[in-house]
């Protein structure tokens, strides 16, 4: 009897440690995804609508509206921040910096791809009937060959009132579409009542990349998408690189465009739009 009272309590101990590993292991998880005060790397973007924010590969981090002024010398470049407030409304999800200190440019640790030569370049590609595509061409200006990795790519898509389920944004902007890469296809759909909001985008069969692949120098490759996007204003451009906020990213060209009710794209007046 007094064995079997043993062996009870020690396999009941035994579920007590199983459990504690498993409830810390899941906060462990949960943390793990979450943004809070430290070094923030991104090239700094503002949008067509002046919405600020740090862009790495297919992270998005927005800074305030309040304090966006300080990064626009540095529109364009691959920056560092030591922000010293954050608030992240969901887990997954975006950030906003509410605080913040310049660091200089971002560093080139390469802990997740190298850059040396790397060129993105983004098109156009509506066709007669208006569809809202672009052709991403990956460019090796350099000299060396390079290796390039497709889930390091991120696919933005920019709009007005975003209803994107990561946004963050305190600007008149933000994300419809982030945190994809050029590997997999992306959609999501939120909404309450009659009332539903989606977006989605997928990659060209005949072009999707392979997960790895190498650029010799001078050499290109391209690649298609398409977005599925309700009537409005938008901005697209990709990141490649960067991890999450950690070191050197690049960034395409910006495209502005309208999405009118008959789902045509068409290009924005240059007026309207704001170079990257």
């Amino acid at each position: 009897m007094r064995r079997f009272v043993s062996n009870k309590l020690a396999f009941q101990a035994f579920c007590v440690v199983v459990i504690c590993a498993l409830a810390w292991s899941f906060i462990l998880t949960a943390k793990a995804g979450l943004r809070g005060p430290g070094k923030y790397c991104g090239v700094v973007i503002f949008d067509r609508w002046d919405t600020c924010f740090l862009l790495s590969g297919p992270y998005i981090t927005y800074i305030s509206d309040a304090v966006k002024n300080e990064l626009r010398p540095y529109k364009g470049t691959a920056m560092q921040v030591d922000a010293s407030e954050v608030i992240q409304q969901t887990n997954p999800g975006d950030a906003l910096i509410r605080k913040y200190r310049i660091i200089g440019p971002a560093p080139d640790t390469r802990h997740w791809v190298v850059l040396d030569g790397l060129e993105l370049v983004a098109q156009s590609d509506f066709g007669p009937h208006g569809v809202p595509a672009f052709l991403i061409e990956i460019r090796n200006a350099g000299d060396k060959p390079v290796e390039v990795k497709s889930t390091e790519f991120g696919p933005a898509l920019l709009g007005l009132s975003p209803k994107g389920p990561f946004c963050a944004s305190d600007g008149k902007s933000g994300a419809w579409i982030t945190r994809g890469n050029l590997v997999n296809s992306s959609s999501w759909e939120s909404g309450s009542g009659s009332v539903k909001y989606s977006a989605s985008y997928t990659i060209d069969p005949t072009s999707r990349p392979p997960q790895h692949f190498e650029l010799a120098p001078g050499e290109s490759k391209k690649v298609r998408v398409t977005f599925k996007i309700p009537p409005g204003q938008y901005q697209f451009m990709v990141g490649y690189g960067g991890g999450v906020h950690e070191e050197k990213s690049v960034v395409s060209n910006a495209i502005s465009f309208d999405l009118k009710d008959a789902d045509v794209a068409t290009l924005a007046k240059p007026e309207l739009s704001s170079a990257r």
